[in-house]
């Protein structure tokens, strides 16, 4: 069940003025004293702006030069087992923001293929991210079972 699991985040990819990939890697910890299991890809991925408003965003499952994009497996967390998962997005740059704040995503909320996982979603607060800036695609990896998602 999702609600035994235990969510980190961590920034990845270049910034600047560069059309440089960007995105975030997800760690999925099994902080229960069963197995869980995962397969495919976190569904129900919201991005938000500050004030709660949803940024609509096209979601895809391409490699990209942060993540590759490796086949769908089953993934069996063990208790205190890690697994992850990647997504990523294009040129962030939001100083200055170039469009109204309903571009710019703070928040991302999201459900795992988990059992009973909608009963459960994740929330994480972003780096600001402008989507009216990367044409408002993002990439999601499936979740695997290793520490970071294939590069």
């Amino acid at each position: 069940m999702q609600a035994q699991l235990q969510g980190a985040i961590e920034q990845r990819g270049g910034g600047g003025y560069t059309y440089v990939p960007l995105g975030y890697t997800f760690l999925i910890v099994n902080i229960g004293t069963k197995s869980c299991e995962l397969r495919g890809y976190p569904y129900e991925v919201i991005f938000s702006t500050t004030s709660g408003a949803p940024v609509k965003v096209s979601i895809s499952h391409q490699p990209n030069v942060l993540y590759a994009q490796p086949k769908v497996q089953r993934v069996v967390l063990r208790p205190g087992g890690v697994a992850s998962f990647g997504i990523s997005y294009a040129n962030d740059n939001v100083s200055p923001p170039s469009k109204p704040a309903r571009c710019i995503a703070t928040l991302i909320d999201f459900r795992l293929p988990a059992r009973l996982s909608a009963l459960y979603s994740f929330e994480f607060v972003l780096r600001p991210i402008d989507f009216c800036q990367t044409d408002r695609k993002v990439a999601i990896t499936p979740v695997e079972g290793r520490v970071a998602p294939q590069s």
